[in-house]
C-alpha cells in the first residue's frame, strides 16, 4: 500500500483468527494506474527517485514539471503566476522570503536566487509533490502552486548515507578568460610595448622607469589576482581555480528500546564557486534539521523538527542566469572594482513541535506550531580609497571600466530581522464511507525590521539624499476552512470553502499625497521640500471568501475525468506594501492598503491506464485579476532628484491583470522495471495587462494624470514559454546482468538517469518597418532553449557498508542560451544581421559593437558550459 501526502487509501479487510496449515501462498499487488481520487493535476516524486535524479537539489526537481519555469533570477513560476505566488512547505512549514528585493532600491524588483530556500538534502527527503492545479482548501496565501516535502523521520533501524561531491575547477562560462589577454583591455595594454607606443604619441617627456613603475606595473596589478590567488585590493582574482564541494549526510534510527522515540539528522554544505567574479567568490549554502518523532501513546504522536538554513553570496549573485551570477552580469564596468559590492548572509532557523491525537479509527486531530527567525545581513566594508598609491592614476588606459572615485565604503547595507510565528489547528474525520470531513484553522504573525541602503554611507536613510530604506511592521494573516471529500459509488468529489485575511500592520500615511519625510539631509546639503504631514493611521484589513471543487469521475479501473474549479488568494509582497526608500524625498514608498492578488482557476483532465502507464492530459484556464503594478504617485514629498519640477514617488495598485490558458500532457511508468521515466508537455500563452493612469494626482481630474494612461491590452509576459517539454528517464540494471559482473567488484546495484528539457525561447519585442500595428509588446522569440542532465550512480557491498559512486553531467551536449539583449541596436544587429555580444567589431572607431564586445562578449549565452560532478559517498 503507497501512503501519498494528503491522498487516502482505503483497506477494507477483516481476518479471523484460526490455525490452519497450507501450501505456501504467492500475494501479487499491481500498483494502480488510475489515481481514483485526484481531482487536480499534481505530481508526485519518492525519495528514490529524488536521489537517483541528475540534480543538484530539490529546485531541479520541481523543474522537472513542464508547467514550472525558473526565472532569470532565480524565482519560480506555475501557469505563468507570478515569482511568489508559489508555496513551498518542507513538513507543513512554509518556506517564507520576507523581503525579496534590492537593498534600498525595492522597487527595482527582487535579488539573485531567492528561491535557495527550497534546496533540500536530497538524502533526507521522503517524498515530494507538486500541485500545478487548483488545490483544497487546506491550503491558501497562494495563487499558483503548492510544493510539499516531507522529510525522513527514521525507522526501527540505524540507516545513513553520507556523500561527498566536488566538480573541478574551471571557467564556467562561454568566451575568454575576463582578465586574460585575449580581452579588448588587455590586448590594449598588456604589453610595456602598448604604453611605449602611447607614450611616444601622448607624453614623450616620461622616463622608461616611471612609466614602466608608475604605470605598467601598476596598471598590470590592478588588472590582475592577488599573490596565491588571493583577491587583489579591488576584488580580483582567478575565478577558475576555485573547486566546488558539497558534502551531504543523512543517518536516522531509533533513540528507544521500543522504538517508539525515532530520530533523523540530515545536513548539508555546499561550496558554489561563482560563475563569473564576484566579491564573494563562492556562495556557501547549508542545511541541517534533526527531526525528533515520539509515539506517546497508540492515540498520541508528537513530532519536533529543528533547521538551520544558511546562505552567503550578494545582492546580484547565486543565479544560473550571467545576468544574476554577479554584479558584473548586471553592470560589466565593474569588473576591475568588485569590492563595490558587498557580501550578504542570510540565515534562517526555524522550530516546529506538532501533535497528532486520534479519537477513534475515524477521526484524528494535527496540532501545530512553528516559529522562524529570518536574519538577512549585509555590512558596508572599508575599501581601498581612490588617492591609495597602489592604484594607477586614471587615464585611456581605464577604458571605460569604473574606477574608485570616492573614498567611503563598499556600496550596499542590509539589516533586516524577521520573526514568524504560525499556529495551525486541523481535525479530520470519516464521518461516514461517503464523507471525509477536515476542518481547520490558521493564524500567522510577521515582526519584521529592514534597514537597508544602496549607497556608501550607513547615515543615509536620514541625514543623507538616499538611496536607503527602513520599515518596523507587524503583519498578521489568519484563515478557516472546511473540506469534505465524498465518494459515492466511483465518484470523488473534494468540495471545500476557505476564508482568509490579513492586514499589513504598520503605520500609513493618512494623507497618501502628504507621506511624512523626515529626512534632514539632500546631496550633503539640507532638505528643501515640504516635509508633510506626520499624522499615520492603520492599513485596511482585506477578506476573501475562497470557494473550491474538484471533482474525480472515474470509469472502469482504466480511465478518469475530473473537473476543477476555486477561488485563490496571496498577499501583496512586503516590499510593495511595506517598504519605503529614499533620495531627496521619496523614491517609493508602498501602499499597505494593497489588497488580495486573486486568481480564478478552471481545469478539466482525463488519466487514462494503458498497459503500466499512467496518461494524463489536463486543459485549463487561470484568470488572475487584482494583480499589483506600479504606479507614480504625485507629491511634493517626492524625489527631487528625479522630478524637481514634479516630483513623485513609486508606488503600487491592484490594477493589474492576467491569464494562462493551456494543455498540458504527461506520461508516466507506473509499472515496476528496470526502466522508469515520466514525461512532460505543457503548451499555454500567459498575457498581462493593466488599466488606469499611470501618475496619479492628488485631483482626480487632474489632466496630467490623462496624458498616459494604461490601455487594458493583453500582452504576452515575458516569462511566457508557450512549449515547454521535461523527461526523466532512468534505468537501473538487472539481477541478471548484475551476476555477470565480476564479483570482486561487489556491485550491488547500478543505475542511470537522464533529465532532457526544451523550451520555448524568450518573448522580445521588435518591430519593423513592415509591421502595420502599433503598441506591440513581445511578438518574437529567441531561440528554443534544450538541456540534457546524466547521473550514473554504482552501488557496492563491501563489509556491511556500501560505497556509492556516481558521476553527474550538466549540460551534457554543451546547448547555449542566447542572452535576452539590453537596447534597439544590438536587438537589430542580432535580428538582421546576426550579430551576437561576442562577434568581434570592425576596424571602425564608431562600430557600436565595439563597446557590446569589450563589455558583454561573456554574456552572449546566459546559461551554463557543460559541468562534471565527481561523487564519493557510502550508505550504511
Amino acid at each position: 500500500v503507497a501512503v501519498v501526502v494528503d491522498r487516502t487509501t482505503r483497506v477494507d479487510f477483516q481476518l479471523k483468527e484460526a490455525i490452519e496449515e497450507t501450501e505456501p501462498v504467492e500475494v501479487v499487488a499491481k500498483k494502480a494506474t488510475v489515481v481514483r481520487d485526484l481531482t487536480a493535476t499534481a505530481n508526485f516524486m519518492d525519495a528514490r527517485e529524488i536521489q537517483s535524479a541528475p540534480i543538484q537539489g530539490l529546485r531541479q526537481m520541481i523543474q522537472l514539471n513542464a508547467n514550472v519555469t525558473r526565472n532569470p533570477n532565480g524565482t519560480f513560476s506555475i501557469r505563468g503566476g507570478g515569482s511568489f505566488d508559489v508555496q513551498v512547505q518542507f513538513n507543513g512549514i512554509e518556506q517564507i522570503t520576507s523581503n525579496s528585493g534590492v537593498p534600498g532600491y525595492n522597487f527595482m524588483g527582487e535579488k539573485s536566487n531567492t528561491s535557495w530556500k527550497y534546496d533540500y538534502n536530497p538524502l533526507g527527503v521522503e517524498q515530494m509533490e507538486v500541485i500545478s492545479g487548483g488545490f483544497s482548501a487546506e491550503y491558501g496565501n497562494a495563487q499558483s502552486g503548492i510544493v510539499k516535502v516531507v522529510t525522513k523521520e527514521g525507522g526501527s533501524e540505524f540507516h545513513g548515507d553520507f556523500r561527498m561531491e566536488i566538480r573541478p575547477p574551471g571557467k564556467y562560462h562561454y568566451g575568454p578568460y575576463l582578465y586574460g589577454p585575449e580581452t579588448v583591455e588587455w590586448k590594449n595594454w598588456g604589453t610595456f610595448e602598448k604604453w611605449q607606443q602611447w607614450r611616444d604619441e601622448n607624453a614623450p617627456d616620461i622616463p622608461d622607469d616611471s612609466l614602466y613603475n608608475d604605470y605598467y606595473q601598476k596598471w598590470i596589478a590592478n588588472h590582475s589576482p592577488g599573490k596565491n590567488n588571493r583577491s587583489n585590493p579591488l576584488g580580483v582574482y582567478d575565478y577558475r581555480k576555485l573547486l566546488y564541494k558539497r558534502y551531504l549526510f543523512g543517518f536516522g534510527g531509533p533513540l528507544s528500546k521500543d522504538n517508539k522515540l525515532r530520530f533523523f539528522l540530515s545536513a548539508e554544505y555546499r561550496s558554489t564557486p561563482a560563475r563569473i567574479p564576484s566579491v564573494e567568490r563562492s556562495q556557501i549554502y547549508q542545511n541541517y534539521s534533526l527531526n525528533l518523532t515520539w509515539q506517546l501513546t497508540n492515540k498520541d504522536k508528537l513530532k519536533f523538527l529543528t533547521q538551520y538554513q544558511g546562505y552567503r553570496g550578494s545582492v546580484w549573485s547565486g543565479s544560473d542566469d550571467i545576468r544574476w551570477a554577479s554584479i558584473i552580469g548586471q553592470w560589466p564596468q565593474y569588473k576591475y572594482v568588485l569590492i563595490f559590492d558587498s557580501p550578504k548572509e542570510e540565515t534562517t532557523t526555524t522550530e516546529s513541535l506538532s501533535w497528532t491525537h486520534v479519537f477513534s479509527k475515524n477521526t484524528f486531530l494535527e496540532a501545530m506550531l512553528w516559529h522562524q527567525r529570518e536574519l538577512y545581513v549585509e555590512r558596508n566594508r572599508s575599501i581601498i580609497t581612490a588617492n591609495d598609491p597602489w592604484l594607477i592614476r586614471a587615464g585611456p588606459w581605464d577604458e571605460e571600466f569604473r574606477r574608485i572615485v570616492y573614498a567611503f565604503t563598499s556600496l550596499y547595507a542590509l539589516d533586516n530581522l524577521t520573526h514568524v510565528w504560525n499556529a495551525a489547528l486541523d481535525l479530520t474525520s470519516q464521518v461516514t464511507n461517503r464523507h471525509q470531513l477536515k476542518i481547520g484553522t490558521k493564524a500567522q504573525y510577521w515582526d519584521t525590521r529592514y534597514n537597508g541602503e544602496s549607497g556608501a554611507r550607513l547615515n543615509a536613510f536620514i541625514s543623507y539624499s538616499g538611496f536607503a530604506e527602513y520599515y518596523h511592521a507587524y503583519p498578521y494573516y489568519f484563515a478557516m476552512y472546511a473540506q469534505d471529500k465524498i465518494e459515492v459509488e466511483e465518484i470523488v468529489a473534494n468540495v471545500g470553502v476557505r476564508f482568509e485575511g490579513f492586514n499589513m500592520n504598520t503605520d500609513a500615511p493618512v494623507d497618501r499625497f502628504q507621506p511624512f519625510y523626515f529626512g534632514t539631509g539632500q546631496g550633503g546639503g539640507p532638505f528643501i521640500g515640504d516635509p508633510g504631514d506626520p499624522r499615520t493611521r492603520k492599513p485596511k484589513t482585506h477578506l476573501a471568501v475562497s470557494p473550491r471543487f474538484g471533482l474525480s469521475f472515474p470509469i472502469g479501473e482504466n480511465t478518469a475525468f475530473r473537473l476543477q474549479y476555486g477561488h485563490f488568494y496571496s498577499m501583496p509582497l512586503f516590499r510593495q506594501t511595506i517598504s519605503r526608500s529614499t533620495w531627496q524625498g521619496w523614491r517609493m514608498y508602498g501602499n499597505p492598503d494593497l489588497g488580495f492578488k486573486k486568481t480564478i482557476s478552471y481545469e478539466i483532465g482525463l488519466q487514462k491506464g494503458i498497459k503500466g502507464h499512467r496518461l494524463d492530459i489536463a486543459a485549463y484556464y487561470n484568470d488572475r485579476v487584482h494583480q499589483t503594478v506600479r504606479v507614480n504617485i504625485h507629491s511634493p514629498q517626492g524625489s527631487q532628484q528625479v522630478a524637481p519640477q514634479n516630483p513623485y514617488y513609486i508606488s503600487y495598485e491592484n490594477n493589474g491583470y492576467g491569464a494562462t490558458k493551456g494543455i498540458e500532457v504527461s506520461v508516466n511508468r507506473v509499472a515496476p522495471g528496470n526502466w522508469n521515466y515520466r514525461l512532460s508537455y505543457s503548451f499555454a500563452r500567459t498575457t498581462f495587462g493593466a488599466y488606469g493612469a499611470i501618475d496619479i494626482y492628488e485631483d482626480p481630474n487632474d489632466p496630467r494624470s490623462f496624458l498616459e494612461r494604461r490601455s487594458a491590452t493583453d500582452f504576452v509576459t515575458g516569462q511566457d514559454r508557450t512549449h515547454s517539454f521535461r523527461a526523466l528517464v532512468s534505468y537501473q540494471l538487472s539481477p541478471e546482468i548484475l551476476t555477470k559482473i565480476p564479483r570482486f567488484l561487489s556491485i550491488r546495484s547500478a543505475n542511470a538517469s537522464m533529465i532532457y528539457s526544451v523550451k520555448s525561447g524568450t518573448p522580445y519585442t521588435y518591430v519593423t518597418s513592415y509591421d502595420q500595428f502599433t503598441d506591440v509588446i513581445n511578438n518574437r522569440r529567441y531561440p528554443l532553449e534544450q538541456r540534457t542532465d546524466l547521473n550514473i550512480t554504482i552501488k557496492s557491498n563491501l563489509l556491511g557498508i556500501q560505497p556509492v559512486l556516481s558521476v553527474r553531467v550538466e549540460n551534457l551536449f554543451n546547448d547555449k542560451w542566447l542572452t535576452p539583449l539590453l537596447d534597439a541596436t544590438e536587438l537589430r544587429n542580432w535580428v538582421e544581421y546576426g550579430i551576437t555580444r561576442d562577434t568581434p567589431p570592425s576596424d571602425d572607431p564608431n562600430d557600436p559593437q565595439a563597446r557590446i564586445y569589450k563589455f558583454r562578449y561573456y554574456q552572449t549565452y546566459r546559461n551554463m558550459p557543460t559541468a562534471v560532478y565527481f561523487s564519493l559517498g557510502v550508505s550504511f
